[in-house]
């Protein structure tokens, strides 16, 4: 639910530095890593979209079927489709939890860029100090990510 805030946010603030290159302390380097970063997090609305086909129950698997053909499908059959889906929707929606976390990474750290200040700007310690805030959430949600690990079984289909 949140990439698509966190994509615009990424592209909302590529467009500022893209307009006002001396603003920024390094506007090139800052626009490409905010780029990537909503690139990023489209990226994983995708796969999170596509992994979503293939989550249902097997009672869901089994009404659906109950109205194909006339509904005689065997049982081993529809079990080793659902554990099929099962395995799908766990490689796609993984893959889209470790790009989203990328992205939310990415997005801290072009924030960061963006709050340097360049050579002859006016602020500068507010917005270094808001740079490091920024940096020192970014350095606790990749240590976050690192660490993260779900408990046994929270990827199974009820």
């Amino acid at each position: 639910m949140a990439a698509p805030l966190l994509t615009a946010a990424a592209l909302s603030l590529a467009g500022v530095v893209a307009g006002a290159d001396d603003q920024f302390l390094l506007p090139g380097p800052t626009l490409i890593l905010l780029v990537i970063t909503a690139m990023t997090l489209i990226y994983s609305m995708q796969l999170s979209y596509n992994a979503r086909y293939y989550f249902y129950t097997f009672a869901d698997l089994e009404d659906w079927f109950k109205g194909v053909g006339d509904g005689s499908a065997p049982s081993s059959y529809v079990r080793a489709q659902h554990k099929l889906a099962q395995r799908m929707w766990r490689t796609r929606n993984a893959k889209a939890v470790a790009f989203y976390n990328i992205g939310t990474l990415l997005l801290g750290l072009g924030v960061t860029a963006s709050l340097a200040p360049p050579d002859c700007g006016k602020q500068t310690l507010c917005r270094w100090i808001a740079a490091g805030i920024v940096l020192t959430g970014s350095i606790a949600d990749a240590i976050w990510i690192l660490r993260m690990k779900p408990p046994a079984g929270a990827d199974e289909i009820p």
